[in-house]
């Protein structure tokens, strides 16, 4: 079956990986049947579940999850992949591939996805959507954790935590200093994983889709739609809560980092983050890749006056993704109060500078 995008300006269509989540799925599908954007009275939306190697209920429930919302389509797909590709990254995929199968017109059709465990605002869709339609390829939403499962992790935790978000905003807010990025201004997030990604059907199909890896698909994914000049977003009206679980499904995801958190709590270390310094020489080696196509030493010279504006973004953004990536494993090696201060005074002093006439 082909959805018709025709009575809207975009069709959306939902691709989620699952793997034993018979307690969960209710919820995610709930929070989808109730989504602003199905008050159209012609609009449906199409959910495509992958069920990775389950052996309870799931497929069942969300069945019957699905039959108590009249404009929701949900194709389940349920699948036993051998060991070596027994995980989310292939689950992914399988349900994004499908996902565009059954989008009619690609340039109209967007492609969204996030996790078993996680249950999106209801005006997620539409938000998306409008980033999409003002010019974005790509949307990243915003995650948010559950706060009644969070408040059960306990003080210590809630303080490391929120440390731990705050020094991200400040860093996020100091890359748009050093690093301005038009098509996405402060104020933003900086979070683009599978918990909420949007991304053009076209676009998807052009990248040749996310990879099947067995972790971090999503961010590899996202690397490959920036490296080739696609528009990234963060907008923070995009939301989606998730579970603050410690029996995650995929390693070195949420539920492995809350649990590292926990441990280190636990044993009294010291909470450490990445170094500012490292992180103010990255962004300035993207700003430079966005300012000339090239670093001077990559053997490029600026194309800016003979190049398509595409062409020359497509340069940028590649060299951006092969000099100055994305570092979620960058060494943790300053406390994280030291690295706040630190940053609020590079904050502080950016801001000056532009204060001056």
């Amino acid at each position: 079956m082909v959805f018709d995008a025709g009575h809207s300006l975009w069709q959306p269509i939902v691709a989620v990986p699952a793997r034993n989540e018979a307690q969960r799925l209710p919820l995610l599908i709930d929070s989808l049947g109730q989504q602003t954007w199905l008050a159209g009275a012609e609009r449906r939306l199409p959910i495509i579940l992958v069920l990775n190697n389950c052996n309870d209920h799931s497929a069942a429930i969300a069945v019957c999850a699905a039959a108590q919302h009249q404009k929701l389509l949900l194709d389940v797909i349920e699948t036993n992949f051998p060991a070596s590709q027994a995980h989310v990254g292939s689950a992914r995929r399988l349900a994004m591939e499908r996902a565009l199968e059954l989008a009619g017109d690609r340039a109209r059709s967007v492609l969204l996805t996030t996790d078993a465990d996680a249950v999106p605002m209801r005006d997620w869709i539409d938000h998306n959507l409008r980033a999409i339609n003002e010019g974005a390829a790509i949307v990243g939403g915003h995650i948010l954790g559950d706060k009644t499962e969070e408040a059960l992790l306990g003080p210590r935790f809630f303080r490391r935590a929120r440390a731990q978000l705050y020094y991200g905003s400040l860093i996020d807010r100091l890359a748009t200093l050093i690093d301005p990025v038009p098509h996405d201004p402060w104020p933003r997030h900086s979070d683009h994983t599978g918990a909420s990604l949007a991304v053009r059907a076209d676009v998807y199909a052009a990248v040749g889709g996310i990879p099947a890896l067995p972790f971090r698909e999503d961010l590899a994914f996202v690397s490959l739609v920036r490296g080739a000049g696609y528009r990234l977003r963060h907008p923070l009206n995009v939301q989606v809560q998730v579970s603050a679980r410690l029996d995650g499904r995929a390693p070195g995801g949420m539920a492995d980092c809350l649990r590292s958190w926990l441990r280190a709590e636990a044993d009294g270390l010291p909470h450490l983050v990445e170094d500012p310094k490292s992180i103010v020489a990255r962004l300035r080696k993207r700003g430079m890749c966005r300012h000339f196509g090239a670093l001077p030493d990559s053997g490029m010279l600026p194309v800016r006056s003979s190049a398509s504006a595409q062409s020359f973004r497509r340069t940028e953004t590649a060299e951006i993704e092969r000099i100055a990536p994305d570092e979620p494993d960058a060494p943790h090696s300053v406390p994280v109060k030291a690295a706040i201060r630190q940053i609020k005074r590079m904050i502080a002093d950016k801001e000056s500078e532009t204060c001056v006439i």
